[in-house]
């Protein structure tokens, strides 16, 4: 869910707030153990969890930083990495009150994760692509495969783009697959942030001078109008970093915390970890190292040329309207060029999980008590059946409003930009360029403004944004540390998804 800086900014930061950094000496021991789970390769029952299960039974990678080695250990990860979420496809009308037991049922079916203990439901859970459980990877790689093109499913695909304005089925942009009981579902991806400077972003910057800018933008002549939910995560889920990178243990490795719970395996969905697989000193020791982790810097050519073109670039940057939403300072911390802010990133990047507020979590205390649902720490909001209830008799999913929440996502700072390709929420764009082409809905203007300028000036931001580099004193991500689970696991790479009836669905098919 971060990136820049100038040797003298840090310089100016060290004299502000010194005790950030030293409470977080990469020397510290505390910091030393953290740095030991996130490179530690994790296996079913393993040594360092005696008192939970280890790795699993689901998880996407054995690793933390399997998913952030890129310009270093905790940097961003590739698309092959990518988190991945099945959700419903939203469709008017649909469920109503009288159908509402069934629905549920249906997607507690597909999935456990769908529905919780108090019978709410979410709209996407996350879809692992491993599990400890052999079966899980034929099953996953059904329930993943795009959806089959018959005259039924164009039928159905086309009353979706006629809801969306669309005219062509090849621009319809989400990614159906399994078709169930009338119920399509879709698949969304999240590429891995990069961590460096998050301790920063957390503790130098106030939610009321990210709100000031959102009171700013509404002044915009360009269409530029964000919201503020959360500064962590690609939908702005997450205000908490602590929490952030609990819940990437549970949900991406597997680690149950005392915060949230690992995710339940679809095929033994009565299967109940022993205990909590990280205590309290191992979450604290992680969540520091991640603090620890150094902020990006801005690396300007010695070259006159090359450093001429970067200056320009960052002029060019601003005047095309870019700097609109990814401001270059917010509050205390400089040079991170964003806003925190969710903004509409166009019809191109509908998403089936809508991005929505979510609501301050209270972490309930003690070891064997968790609070914090899976689903939720992708962004994904529990419903009610009171909530279809409340809108007469059906629930309305597409409202304007509600049309735009499914295409919002949080202006990600771009600071480290050059060391963190792929680009965009899911990895879509490889290069730079492609990332600015790919920006649409609000960021429609200063997409079109980049694309009058002379093939010179456009080098020129792209050459400013290419000097925005991890920072130097990140450690290396070596193949050692990052490498393949295979390399490291006598576990075999099994994928995730199913639950008791998935198993038939997919058969099915």
């Amino acid at each position: 869910m971060a990136r820049v800086t100038s040797l003298l900014a840090l310089g100016a930061l060290l004299t502000i707030s010194p005790s950030l950094f030293a409470q977080f000496d990469p020397t510290d021991e505390t910091v030393a153990r953290g740095r030991e789970l996130f490179v530690h390769q994790w296996q079913p029952n393993d040594k360092l969890s005696p008192n939970g299960d280890g790795l699993g039974p689901l998880y996407n990678a054995t690793s933390c930083v399997a998913c952030h080695a890129q310009g270093g250990v905790g940097g961003s990860g590739p698309k092959d990495h990518n988190a991945q979420m099945l959700a419903i496809v939203p469709e008017p009308g649909e469920p109503t009150v009288r159908t509402a037991k069934t629905f549920l049922s249906r997607l507690k079916n597909m999935h456990p994760e769908f529905v919780d203990a108090q019978g709410r439901y979410f709209t996407g859970i996350l879809l692992h692509r491993y599990s400890t459980t052999p079966e899980y990877a034929e099953v996953h790689d059904k329930v993943t495969t795009p959806l089959d093109e018959t005259i039924e499913s164009r039928s159905r695909i086309r009353r979706m783009l006629n809801r969306r304005g669309i005219s062509e089925i090849t621009m319809l942009p989400l990614k159906l697959v399994i078709h169930d009981h009338d119920m399509q579902y879709a698949l969304a991806e999240r590429n891995p942030p990069q961590l460096f400077g998050a301790h920063l972003i957390d503790t130098l910057i106030d939610d009321g001078e990210i709100e000031a800018i959102a009171r700013q933008q509404q002044q915009s002549n360009n269409g530029v109008s964000g919201r503020f939910t959360g500064r962590f995560g690609w939908r702005g889920q997450l205000e908490d970093l602590d929490l952030f990178v609990k819940g990437a243990c549970a949900a991406e490795v597997g680690l149950q915390v005392q915060e949230m719970n690992q995710s339940k395996d679809p095929l033994k969905p009565d299967y109940q970890n022993k205990g909590i697989d990280l205590t309290r000193e191992q979450t604290d020791q992680l969540v520091a190292f991640v603090r620890s982790l150094p902020r990006p810097e801005q690396v300007i050519p010695e070259d006159p040329n090359e450093r001429s073109f970067v200056n320009q670039g960052a002029v060019l940057f601003d005047a095309i309207g870019c700097a609109e939403c990814h401001v270059k300072d917010v509050g205390q911390l400089n040079d991170v060029f964003s806003d925190f802010l969710l903004h509409d990133m166009g019809s191109e990047f509908e998403d089936p999980v809508p991005a929505q507020r979510v609501k301050q979590t209270v972490v309930t205390a003690g070891e064997t008590q968790i609070s914090f649902p899976m689903p939720q720490y992708y962004g994904s909001e529990p419903n009610t059946i009171a909530d279809i209830a409340s809108s007469t008799k059906t629930r309305k999913f597409y409202s304007i409003e509600e049309q735009n929440h499914y295409k919002e996502f949080r202006t990600p700072p771009l600071w480290g930009v050059a060391d963190s390709a792929p680009f965009m929420h899911d990895g879509r764009a490889t290069t730079l360029r492609a990332a600015i082409e790919w920006h649409g809905g609000e960021a429609m203007v200063s997409r079109a403004n980049f694309a009058q300028l002379s093939e010179k000036e456009q080098v020129a931001i792209l050459k400013f944004l290419e000097s925005l580099k991890a920072p130097k004193s990140a450690e290396e991500a070596s193949n050692q540390i990052a490498g393949e689970e295979s390399a490291e696991s006598d576990e075999p790479k099994i994928s995730s998804v199913s639950s008791g009836k998935i198993e038939a669905v997919a058969a099915r098919k």
